[in-house]
């Protein structure tokens, strides 16, 4: 078609067919080119604030007391349409990434993702859909190859090239905003959300581990759907990567030389979920902890999500009228959810998230120095190596070559969910050195 050309006449290339990384419409589609009104975009069920336009024609008949009982009455005796998932998730990730700042390059993004997915899977989620961002960032290989061991009815890939608008720190003049990231969380919530009970959208180093009696994430979705929760929101602390999955690491450089390395490493053959259990915090994790909380929703209330918050659900749509005739809670102009449709886990009792951000070993410089106790740290050195605390009782001890115990360990992650994860990524072939 002839709107689909650009300025140059020639059809838009794509990644398989350019030299530079990322999706930029005014080099495919030109500058000539303008929105259309958004009522003839066809596009309504990106605006979640907007409804459609009602049909021309005489007006609808307001709902009454009597109407309201009478649908409640209907719907309530209809069988509800059974969704093929009960728990699914959006992940939005890339085979290397630098972290904000392009103060770091990480490339183990493969190598976890294989492991992420393998867990969550034990833990009970349905389905995972995947944001490949790679060719955003380079011609280097997708996700396609580490997403092979799993089966279509498992994981869906999406390819994602859409570049971020700049990386940069939170506290810069000009914050970082991931754009990328955020219309990919929306896109898998319009997608996909009609097709799941309750979905998470969350990174491939976050880790949500069922607790105290549960053994399944699904069972904590579904009991707490049955006590009218909508949103369940997850603290999350970022973890030490434990000294005891981690050996004494050079590279010529930052971290020296073979006979004196400065740095650590994880050990290749230890998971990454029991590497970095060990959280500098006990539970339960302090109210300070929820600024970059995430949460488990039902896609079917919360119409639109973003990052960590519940930006638009059913209950802020909920006109005055509405409530009125529903009752059991007052209409106000400044709408707060509900602690019964959103709240926080029981932390020992439901789940817990354990955010396992990779460390890299040019941040554990001088942890023989660093993290040994009576060391006062600063801003710029402290230790980022956890030395786990005996029976997670604090007494303010050391290990026998004088590193200060730091960290505590979740005893289900070490005794139940490792063990599984391992036993399950080797049967499948994906555990490192197969």
């Amino acid at each position: 078609a002839e709107w689909f050309k650009n300025k140059a006449g020639s059809n838009p290339t794509f990644p398989s067919e350019r030299k530079t990384f990322g999706f930029e419409a005014g080099k495919v589609f030109g500058d000539k080119h303008v929105l259309p009104r958004v009522e003839a975009s066809g596009r309504w069920s990106n605006i979640p604030i907007c409804t459609p336009p009602r049909a021309t024609g005489a007006a609808p008949e307001l709902p009454t007391k009597a109407t309201a009982a009478k649908a409640s009455a209907t719907n309530g005796n209809a069988a509800k349409p059974e969704k093929p998932h009960t728990l699914a998730a959006c992940v939005w990730a890339s085979a290397t990434f630098h972290t904000r700042g392009n103060n770091r390059k990480v490339s183990d993004t493969m190598e976890r993702t294989r492991e992420w997915i393998e867990y969550h899977l034990l833990a009970g989620f349905d389905h995972i859909y995947i944001y490949d961002n790679t060719h955003a960032n380079s011609n280097e290989t997708d996700l396609i190859e580490t997403l092979s061991p799993f089966t279509s009815a498992e994981v869906t890939r999406i390819e994602w090239p859409s570049l971020v608008c700049n990386n940069n720190v939170p506290a810069h003049e000009n914050t970082g905003e991931r754009s990328s990231q955020y219309a990919a969380e929306n896109s898998c919530r319009e997608r996909y959300g009609q097709y799941t009970e309750w979905m998470a959208a969350f990174d491939t180093d976050e880790y949500f581990v069922p607790m105290g009696e549960y053994d399944n994430l699904k069972d904590v979705a579904k009991d707490a759907a049955k006590k009218g929760t909508h949103v369940l929101s997850f603290h999350s602390t970022r973890a030490y990567p434990n000294s005891d999955f981690m050996s004494k690491y050079y590279d010529d450089g930052e971290c020296g030389q073979k006979d004196n390395p400065l740095c650590m490493a994880k050990n290749d053959n230890a998971t990454f979920l029991e590497t970095y259990n060990c959280d500098f915090l006990p539970l339960p994790k302090p109210d300070w902890s929820e600024r970059a909380k995430k949460q488990l929703y039902q896609p079917d209330y919360v119409l639109s999500h973003f990052v960590h918050y519940s930006t638009i659900t059913k209950g802020i749509l909920e006109t005055y009228q509405e409530s009125e005739l529903k009752g059991g809670h007052k209409w106000q102009i400044r709408y707060t959810e509900p602690k019964k449709r959103e709240r926080f886990t029981d932390e020992e009792k439901e789940a817990v998230l354990i955010h396992t951000k990779t460390t890299v070993p040019g941040n554990t410089k001088g942890y023989f120095r660093v993290c040994k106790k009576g060391y006062e740290a600063t801003w710029k050195e402290k230790c980022r190596v956890g030395f786990p605390i005996p029976g997670n009782v604090l007494k303010n001890s050391s290990t026998p070559e004088g590193y200060e115990h730091n960290c505590y360990t979740n005893d289900k992650v070490t005794n139940v969910f490792v063990p599984k994860l391992r036993e399950l990524m080797k049967k499948r072939g994906t555990f490192p050195g197969n």
